[in-house]
């Protein structure tokens, strides 16, 4: 790997179809329980139909307006989201790179999907406990004084007194969690280290 070549991610657009399309078929199926006129299939209907429909326009936009762009982008002096930043985030203002705890939100849909033969998740086998497609950044509030949020619809930020940080969301990528996981681990070790030694 050389450190210092940019490394460019985007969106997999094989896997944004297929999504989009279990995610039409299932809502073909619970429209289908809506008309069977039972209270029960109604109300099934109404409790996973809006996270489904959700999902699938989120697809929807990505596919339209985001699957021919990058998406991250990693390099010596930082790395990019588009979809939470557009300006560059320093190594320097990086404390640390973890997996990420799962949002409520996540839960649900994990949970949703799981209930399907987990059919939609970009993570065939991971657990309602887990996201497996989600990475923590964690960022000194210096080191990024100034960077606003972008609005997202993928993507929640949050904070701590001491720490602020940044959820990327690696399900439908063109390289796994893991993979970007260890990518944005080793440029922050190594550019980092050079930082603070001056080099």
């Amino acid at each position: 790997m050389f450190l210092n070549d940019i490394r460019e991610v985007g969106y997999s657009a094989r896997d944004i179809r297929l999504r989009i399309a279990l995610s039409t078929l299932v809502i073909i199926v619970f429209g289908f329980w809506i008309f069977d006129g039972t209270l029960n299939s109604l109300f099934l209907s109404l409790l996973c139909g809006p996270p489904i429909a959700y999902y699938l326009f989120c697809n929807l936009y990505v596919l339209i307006f985001s699957s021919n762009k990058t998406i991250i982008a990693i390099g010596p002096n930082g790395f990019k989201d588009l979809r939470l930043m557009q300006e560059l985030i320093p190594w320097p203002a990086v404390a640390r790179i973890e997996a990420a705890a799962p949002t409520l939100a996540q839960r649900i849909l994990r949970t949703i999907f799981l209930v399907l033969g987990n059919l939609l998740s970009a993570s065939p086998g991971t657990d309602a406990e887990g996201t497996g497609d989600t990475i923590a950044v964690w960022c000194r509030p210096d080191g990024i004084q100034g960077r606003k949020p972008m609005f997202s619809l993928f993507h929640t930020a949050r904070a701590t007194n001491e720490l602020r940080q940044l959820r990327i969301e690696t399900s439908g990528l063109t390289v796994s969690t893991e993979r970007l996981m260890q990518l944005l681990q080793t440029y922050h070790t190594h550019h980092k280290a050079l930082s603070d030694s001056g080099v």
